[in-house]
Formats: C-alpha cells, sequence, structure tokens
C-alpha cells in the first residue's frame, strides 16, 4: 500500500470509512461469518515428508476431497 504525504489537513482526502458508522460493526461480523466458513481446513503443522510421488499425490486427494466435502 504506497504512503502519501500531505503538506497540511486540508490537502488530505476524505475518510473512506467513518469509524462512528454502526455499518462498520456488522460489515465486521459478516465477515468473520464468512471466513468461518471459506477458511483453510485445519492441516498438520510442519513439513511432511513423503515415500513417493504416488503418497503425495494420495495426501492431496484426501485434502482436495475433505476441502470439497466442506463447502457449505
Amino acid at each position: 500500500m504506497p504512503v502519501y504525504k500531505y503538506r497540511c489537513i486540508e490537502d488530505m482526502p476524505e475518510p473512506w470509512q467513518h469509524f462512528g458508522d454502526r455499518n462498520v460493526a456488522q460489515r465486521f461480523r459478516a465477515a468473520l461469518r464468512i471466513a468461518r466458513y471459506a477458511g483453510p481446513l485445519r492441516m498438520p503443522r510442519g513439513v511432511r515428508k513423503f515415500r513417493s510421488l504416488d503418497e503425495l499425490a494420495a495426501e492431496r486427494t484426501r485434502y482436495e476431497d475433505a476441502r470439497r466435502a466442506r463447502k457449505p
């Protein structure tokens, strides 16, 4: 995101969002509801090693199937 410098406050553009507005909280709650369903499927942390490319492909297939089944 670029950073802009202004010589005085009058040169600054109007804010695109007013924080006293109640709609901001409603939009934030809606975004959190969407993120709950759109978030990534929980995977084990760390590096996982596979003995062969076939094992890797099978794991990837299991992950993709579980992800498809999770979508509402």
